[in-house]
C-alpha cells in the first residue's frame, strides 16, 4: 500500500513537486540525447569530458556539458570529479541502447509533444465530463502511439502468445480467419499476419486515419491481399466464423467493453477464440500505487478512458474498465458476455498479461 501521503509537511510535498519536474523534463532530455547523436557516442567509449563528446557529435560543448551534468544528476551517467568526466555504465546502456529505453522515451515525447499543443481543448473536454476521442488527437499523437505499441507488444511477443492457443493456432497455419478490433495503425494486425501467412486477417477501427495508414503499411509489406482493414466499430463487428478475434490494448479504450466482447463471441467460428492482451495490473487499487501503476493511471486519465468516456457520454452506459482494470475484472468482463473459459496464457511480457476467451 502506498504510504506516501502519510505525515506530510509542504516542504515534502513541493520537493516531491521539484521531482517530478526534474523527471518532467528528464524524458525529454533523455529523447534530446538519442536526437543529437549523444548516447550513441557514449556507449562503449569510456569516460569523457563534456568538450571530447562535443568534438564527436559536433553540438556546442557548453550544451553538451549541461545535458551530461543532467543526466549525471539523473543517474544516468556517472561523473569523475578529479577529471571531470563523465561516462555512460554498461547497465544503463543496455536499458537505454539494447533495450526498449530510448524508443520508448522517443515515442512517448512525440506524444507528449501532441498532447501539450492540445492541452488547452483536452482539459475544457476533461472539466465538462465531455471525454476526449481519438481521433481529436494529431498525427503526432497516432505516429507516437504507434511506436510505443511497437515497444510494448514486438512481433515475437505476439507469436508467441498466439502459439498457446491449441487449436486456433493449428487452423490459423493452414488457413482460418482472424478479426482485430481497434487495430489503430494496425502494427499488431500484421504481425499476426505474418505469423500465420495462410490465414485472412482482417482489421478494424473506428477512426478513419489510422484505417488509411494501415492499408498503405499493409500494401508497402505486399500484404494486401489477405490483409484488410475497415473503419468500424467494436458493438458492430463485420462477418462471422473467425477463427480468432484479437484486442490488442484495446478493450480498455472502449465505451462499452462487455458489449464488445458480446460482438466478439457471436463472430467467433464453433471452435474459436478471443485473445484479449491488455496492460499488466493487480486486482486491487492498493496494490496498483506504484511507479509503473502511476504511469499507467496517468496514461488511463489522459488518454485511453477519455476515448472510452467520449463514446459513451450521457448514455448511461456501463463504466469503462480503465488502463489497469486487472486480471478479476477482466474475467468479470468475459463472462458478463458469456464467455464461459478464461485461461491466462503463459507467455512472457513484462508489461501486459495475455487471456484466452472461449465460449
Amino acid at each position: 500500500m502506498n504510504t506516501a501521503t502519510e505525515e506530510r509537511t509542504p516542504d515534502t510535498v513541493v520537493g516531491q513537486l521539484v521531482d517530478e519536474l526534474a523527471g518532467s523534463l528528464g524524458v525529454l532530455l533523455v529523447a534530446l540525447g538519442t536526437r543529437a547523436g549523444l548516447w550513441k557516442e557514449l556507449a562503449g567509449a569510456g569516460p569523457m569530458t563534456a568538450a571530447e563528446l562535443a568534438d564527436r557529435t559536433g553540438v556546442a560543448e557548453p550544451l553538451v556539458r549541461e545535458w551530461c551534468r543532467a543526466q549525471a544528476a539523473g543517474g544516468y551517467l556517472t561523473y569523475q570529479p578529479e577529471d571531470g568526466t563523465f561516462m555512460l555504465p554498461d547497465g544503463v546502456a543496455g536499458a537505454l541502447l539494447r533495450g526498449p529505453g530510448l524508443a520508448m522515451v522517443d515515442a512517448c515525447t512525440d506524444m507528449f509533444r501532441s498532447m501539450g499543443a492540445g492541452f488547452d481543448e483536452f482539459a475544457a473536454a476533461f472539466a465538462a465530463g465531455r471525454g476526449f476521442g481519438w481521433h481529436r488527437h494529431d498525427a503526432l499523437f497516432w505516429h507516437g502511439s504507434d511506436a510505443l505499441t511497437r515497444v510494448a507488444l514486438p512481433p515475437e511477443l505476439i507469436g508467441a502468445a498466439l502459439d498457446q492457443l491449441g487449436s486456433v493456432t493449428a487452423t490459423l497455419a493452414t488457413g482460418g480467419s482472424v478479426l482485430d478490433v481497434g487495430a489503430g495503425y494496425g502494427t499488431p494486425t500484421l504481425a499476426v499476419a505474418e505469423h500465420f501467412p495462410a490465414a485472412r486477417v482482417l482489421g478494424i477501427d473506428y477512426h478513419e486515419a489510422s484505417v488509411a495508414h494501415a492499408r498503405a503499411t499493409a500494401a508497402d509489406a505486399g500484404m494486401a491481399d489477405r490483409v484488410r482493414f475497415e473503419v468500424g466499430t467494436a458493438t458492430d463487428l463485420p462477418g462471422a466464423d473467425y477463427t480468432l478475434v484479437t484486442f490488442f490494448d484495446s478493450l480498455h479504450d472502449l465505451g462499452d467493453p462487455v458489449g464488445a466482447l458480446v460482438q466478439a463471441r457471436a463472430a467467433l467460428a464453433p471452435d474459436g477464440a478471443v485473445m484479449l492482451v491488455e496492460p499488466l495490473a493487480a486486482d486491487r487499487v492498493e496494490d496498483n500505487l506504484t511507479p509503473s501503476g502511476r504511469m499507467f493511471y496517468a496514461v488511463s486519465t489522459l488518454i485511453c478512458t477519455p476515448n472510452a468516456v467520449s463514446q459513451t457520454a450521457g448514455t448511461g452506459g456501463p463504466a469503462p474498465l480503465g488502463t489497469q482494470a486487472g486480471e478479476a475484472l477482466l474475467r468479470e468482463t468475459a463472462a458478463a458476455a458469456g464467455f464461459t473459459r478464461v485461461r491466462r496464457l503463459p507467455v512472457e511480457a513484462p508489461l501486459n498479461l495475455v487471456l484466452e476467451l472461449r465460449p
